[in-house]
Order: C-alpha cells, then sequence, then structure tokens
C-alpha cells in the first residue's frame, strides 16, 4: 500500500537539513527519519570515508566535459 507523496520545496529542504523543529513539524514520519540521521556516526561508521571521497574525486576528474 503506497502513501500520497508530498513535494518538498528547497527551501523547506534546507529546513529540514538544518533540524529547523517547525519544518520537522510539517513532515509527519519523515521527521523520525530526518532526527535520526542527524545524529553522530556511530564508531567505524565512516572508516572508508577517505577512500571513498578519493575514489569519487578520482573518476570526478577522469568525466568527460
Amino acid at each position: 500500500m503506497s502513501s500520497p507523496t508530498r513535494q518538498i520545496d528547497r527551501d523547506t529542504a534546507d529546513l529540514l537539513l538544518d533540524g529547523d523543529p517547525v519544518a520537522l513539524n510539517r513532515v509527519g514520519r519523515l521527521a523520525a527519519t530526518l532526527r535520526a540521521l542527524r545524529g553522530p556516526a556511530r564508531p567505524g561508521e565512516l572508516a572508508g570515508e577517505p577512500a571513498a571521497v578519493a575514489a569519487f574525486l578520482a573518476r570526478l576528474a577522469r568525466r568527460p566535459r
């Protein structure tokens, strides 16, 4: 069963990413997910970040323009 899709404009998205409590209260169930994602990283969660960033930048440099 799917639920109706609501559009979020760019300003609201920015407010949500900033953790604005008013914006979070307007998005219902999405707020719980966004609040959980804003927490600090768990130990080891970012262990591969330097390698991932390096791979991304290497691929970006090889991209046709």
